[in-house]
């Protein structure tokens, strides 16, 4: 499911809400676009941070699309 919804930010352009455990325990909730994927990474781009990111695809705990308002 997490891999669906990454890969749909990357086909789509559009940013998904994401809960990422870091290296040291630590939780965050992000919303990120993803700019590119392997197998292990994703290279996202963080709207909170502002900055590119390289996140452990095993890191994130959950996944998802963003609604969408009309």
């Amino acid at each position: 499911m997490i891999g669906y919804v990454l890969q749909h930010s990357l086909s789509s352009g559009k940013p998904v809400s994401i809960i990422y455990e870091a290296k040291d325990g630590i939780l965050s909730q992000r919303r990120v676009t993803v700019r590119r994927m392997d197998e292990n990474t994703a290279l996202v781009w963080c709207h909170y941070k502002r900055a590119v990111r390289t996140l452990k695809i095993a890191n994130i705990l959950s996944a998802e699309k963003q609604k969408e308002y009309a």
